[in-house]
């Protein structure tokens, strides 16, 4: 009787378990809320495609839109929101991997990108209203 030899065996045996790993991960992914697969974190939130901005608070602190929201800067972006002018028009879009609760992205053109945090609306406390 002629045996297998181990190698080629374990090989198979590795290759259909991670080709099943795959597939179900593909599967994850796909999850969608009510097609009856469980997922965590299934959630969307259609943002708008952006606003004009209203205004432009404490040297570029606070940012706020034409819809009323304020947005607090986060500090290393502040000279970039300091240079945005009522009128101009900011996409916004949210940042995969926030730091301190800074998850949105005010970004005017190409390269003016402004992390910001939303502070509420109107003016927010102990803010300097511009001259």
């Amino acid at each position: 009787m002629r045996s297998l030899h181990p190698v080629p065996v374990l090989t198979l045996a590795l290759t259909l378990f991670l080709a099943g790993q795959a597939a179900g991960q593909a599967q994850n992914v796909s999850a969608e809320p009510g097609n009856g697969v469980p997922c965590w974190h299934c959630y969307r939130v259609t943002l708008p495609l952006g606003y004009n901005v209203r205004e432009v608070l404490d040297d570029g602190r606070y940012v706020t839109l034409e819809d009323g929201s304020t947005w607090e800067v986060r500090l290393t972006t502040r000279p970039v929101a300091s240079s945005l002018q009522p009128g101009d028009f900011v996409q916004l879009k949210n940042i995969s991997a926030p730091v301190d609760g800074y998850d949105m992205l005010l970004s005017h053109g190409d390269n003016d990108k402004v992390e910001a945090r939303l502070a509420g609306r109107g003016h927010p406390q102990g803010t300097r209203l511009p001259d």
